[in-house]
């Protein structure tokens, strides 16, 4: 009976033994994998205590979300010296694509609201001509209404592209009761308060010195002009000056060849006859050969250096001021002052960092050596623009991205690209569907939401074909150019 026992009892031990090895190797192997995760995702040891202070700061940082901009309700009087402005078009209420770049203007405002601004907020909208609706949907109203964002339609232009939108935003110069007006375009989101441009550019802002001119612009790796954002001066003049100058170039434009834009003279200038150039971060040029040069990054480069000529230029992180010349038949501007570093001074906290421009201060001499030192400077980290494919509406998402376990494997690469901006973004849109109960599918976007999301409505960019277009009917938009508001709400 022992023996027989004792042969039963040899496979019982044989199976605990394989069950505790198995287990062992289980465990040992989970090590390794946690191991590897913390490689890849840069992962430092935290302690129990360090994780709770962590989802306490997080859990802060989400209900901080909330709108705290007050309702639009005077649409008549400006209640700021200030204001930013979007512009918008391609609305089709049956195609709705277009909600991204509505979301994006809403998730702007929220942060303006927070970071303290005190300005106004306008956006221009103008619908599809396959629209069947005269102004846009009621939920989008209210939602813009509510984050105190004034409207103002457009008339519906017999054709649309992304070239022809462009010229909206020069409405803002014509916003005459306002002492400085900012452009914001509707992929992009502000990191700050951007309020401290206006007043660095005020005289009567008492708390700040003017180290600014009227008109603002800044220039990127190869354009002297970025058309995501830039401050103008409104005035009369300066509108007519611009149609006068889009009429002018359109109609000379009629007896060039395909693409009707000539990158010798462009709008009107020629650099080489005046022995000048513009001026980039990596190059200086004498050609209107840049990127949307012939439409409205062109355009509000001439308008801005070579009219009004009052202008200040960020290029990395120099500021060029620049000034009339005396002498009304000088059309070239003389530098007044050259400041480095100068904006940093001024610029209040940062919501959100990015390309690594957080360790930027730690690792100068790196961030040289691999070119990309001048979006640390403001205004280049003050503003993330969402350009081309970068949109955070036209990708996957997940929630997971925003849990506090995310963000703390993330710690050390959080900062690099769009990714902080892009999920700033997410926490925003997140907060606006709860908070106002949109009945956005967050938890199925990549199935249900992404697919009518995923293309632009007037594309990615202008195409040279969309100026041909404009250059066809030249006398007729340009005249309903000047009378295209027709309501504001």
């Amino acid at each position: 009976m022992r023996t027989q026992q004792k042969q039963k009892s040899t496979p019982r031990r044989v199976e605990m033994l394989f069950i505790g090895i198995s287990i062992f190797f289980v465990m040992f192997i989970g090590m390794l994998n946690s191991k590897a995760l913390g490689t890849v995702y840069n992962q430092e040891p935290m302690n129990v205590e360090e994780v709770k202070k962590e989802e306490l700061n997080v859990e802060k940082d989400q209900k901080s979300t909330k709108n705290l901009c007050q309702p639009s309700l005077n649409t008549t009087e400006p209640s700021s010296p200030y204001a930013y402005v979007w512009v918008m078009g391609g609305i089709n209420e049956n195609k709705p694509a277009y909600k991204g770049f509505i979301w994006d203007i809403l998730i702007s405002a929220r942060l303006l609201c927070r970071t303290g601004s005190t300005a106004d907020k306008w956006l221009y909208v103008r619908l599809s001509p396959e629209s069947n609706r005269e102004e846009i949907p009621e939920e989008d109203r209210k939602l813009l209404t509510a984050h105190g964002i004034r409207i103002i339609h457009l008339k519906k232009s017999r054709t649309e592209s992304f070239g022809q939108i462009t010229y909206d935003k020069f409405h803002i110069l014509n916003m005459t009761d306002y002492k400085r007006v900012m452009f914001l375009d509707a992929d992009t989101i502000p990191l700050t308060n951007m309020d401290y441009f206006f007043h660095l550019s005020d005289p009567d802002h008492k708390d700040t010195p003017t180290i600014l001119k009227p008109f603002f612009l800044y220039a990127t790796l190869k354009e002297p002009c970025q058309g995501g954002m830039y401050m103008v001066e409104p005035s009369t003049w300066m509108y007519e000056k611009y149609v006068e100058t889009v009429k002018d170039q359109h109609e000379k434009a009629k007896d060039l060849p395909y693409p009707h834009f000539n990158k010798g003279i462009g709008w009107g200038y020629h650099f080489k006859q005046h022995r000048d150039h513009w001026e980039s971060i990596s190059a200086n040029m004498t050609r209107w050969s840049f990127y949307a040069a012939h439409i409205d990054q062109g355009l509000m480069f001439y308008l801005a250096k070579y009219i009004y000529k009052d202008v200040s230029i960020a290029i990395g992180n120099k500021l060029q001021n620049w000034k009339p010349a005396k002498g009304i038949a000088r059309r070239k501007p003389i530098l007044d002052s050259l400041y480095f570093d100068i904006l940093e001074k001024y610029q209040p906290p940062l919501l959100a960092y990015q390309f690594y421009c957080d360790k930027y201060k730690f690792d100068r001499a790196n961030y040289l050596s691999i070119g990309k030192e001048w979006k640390c400077h403001p205004p280049y980290d003050s503003i993330a623009h969402f350009a081309g494919g970068s949109k955070p509406w036209q990708k996957t998402f997940s929630l997971y991205r925003l849990q506090p376990s995310t963000i703390r494997r993330m710690k050390r690469t959080y900062s690099a690209n769009l990714y902080a901006p892009t999920n700033l973004w997410w926490q925003e849109l997140v907060a606006m569907n709860d908070e106002y109960k949109l009945g956005i599918d967050l938890e199925h976007w990549n199935t249900k939401v992404l697919p009518l999301m995923e293309e632009s409505p007037l594309g990615a960019r202008a195409l040279y074909k969309d100026q041909a277009e404009v250059i066809a009917n030249v006398g007729q938009d340009i005249e309903e150019h000047k009378e295209m508001v027709v309501r504001s709400e």
